[in-house]
């Protein structure tokens, strides 16, 4: 009876994730969509910017600072040409990876999460690593959006506060 009580809960949470596991799922996603190689056709740059487009609000602000420029972009269509415009320049390809997310459950429906973000690009043999906030809001369906990202400089090892 008790392994029987086991499967059913572990189906249960199977078919009604939870909204970390369902944040986690869309992390990995956005991970996926946004690396690419340098052989990548113009139609799946194209295909993964909507991709990408779809895991935001339609008002959403980013602010990530790198060593050398910072990105103030607002709204998905400045979203969609930056992605893309990023990719023309950035031919040869980029990897990213977001491990590490530790979420923060607001009130009503938001979440926050930082994650460690790791980017290479391969024409160049330095790896990025910044530490993101996602702020999160429950969109149409039900579905987790992002709402704003930013560099939390904060939190990088060596900052004097």
């Amino acid at each position: 009876m008790a392994g029987l009580t086991f499967l059913g809960w572990k189906a249960l949470a199977f078919l009604f994730p939870g909204d970390e596991t369902r944040i986690r799922k869309k992390l990995s996603r956005l991970e996926s969509l946004v690396s690419y190689t340098p052989n990548t056709p113009p139609l799946v740059h194209l295909a993964s910017a909507g991709g990408i487009l779809e895991m935001f609000t339609q008002n959403a602000e980013l602010s990530i600072q790198t060593d050398s420029s910072t990105w103030n972009i607002h709204g998905r269509n400045e979203i969609k040409t930056s992605v893309l415009s990023s990719r023309q320049q950035e031919r040869a390809g980029m990897r990213v990876h977001i491990t590490d997310p530790v979420f923060e459950f607001g009130k009503g429906d938001s979440i926050s999460t930082l994650a460690t973000v790791t980017a290479k690009w391969e024409s160049n043999p330095d790896i990025m690593v910044r530490i993101l906030e996602f702020n999160w809001v429950k969109g149409e369906r039900n579905q987790w959006l992002i709402s704003s990202i930013k560099t939390r400089k904060d939190l990088e090892w060596g900052n004097k506060l």
